[in-house]
């Protein structure tokens, strides 16, 4: 939410900076806090999908260890494996196109971009696939977060029948 919030303010501060009439050579507010409101969108944007992309590495890795060591079923491991491939290409796309739009803005900043329209396309169509994105990553890391409670209980049930329900209950290691 953060993130969709500071990118429609970013791109509301670039289409003001367009617009704005000013005299050659004086510094434009507008363009600076697009500027700055873009560095830190795009910053806040690859942090939120890396932080994504590490909670499946992590809960992945979390699954196959209890899979392997409970021996339960294939189909967990590879449920996890699924949930994280499918989110991989959400979160590896949003900051590709995160990344294409701000550098098509830096050498428009630089003045050694051709046209301003690329930059807004750019930005335009890696706001529309985040948004995308993060409505997908949400259902997929739901998704995962059932997959592991069924994990957990199905672990609790053998810790139980192994060894009686006050191990489980007080967590103890037996």
């Amino acid at each position: 939410m953060t993130t969709g919030s500071l990118m429609l303010v970013s791109f509301g501060l670039g289409l003001r900076s367009v617009f704005e009439v000013r005299a050659p050579g004086v510094s434009d507010p507008w363009h600076t806090m697009h500027f700055l409101f873009g560095l830190l969108t795009m910053l806040t944007t690859l942090l939120v999908h890396s932080i994504v992309y590490t909670y499946f590495l992590g809960t992945g890795k979390w699954v196959k260890e209890v899979v392997r060591v409970y021996q339960m079923p294939e189909w967990i491991e590879a449920q996890a494996k699924k949930n994280k491939r499918k989110a991989f290409r959400f979160e590896f796309w949003s900051m590709t196109l995160m990344s294409i739009a701000v550098w098509l803005g830096g050498s428009l900043d630089g003045g050694h971009g051709s046209n301003p329209i690329w930059h807004l396309f750019a930005t335009s169509l890696a706001m529309a696939f985040n948004l995308g994105a993060f409505c997908v990553e949400y259902v997929v890391i739901v998704a995962q977060a059932r997959l592991l409670l069924e994990v957990k209980a199905r672990a609790d049930e053998q810790r139980e029948a192994r060894y009686g329900p006050d191990v489980v209950a007080t967590g103890a290691n037996p």
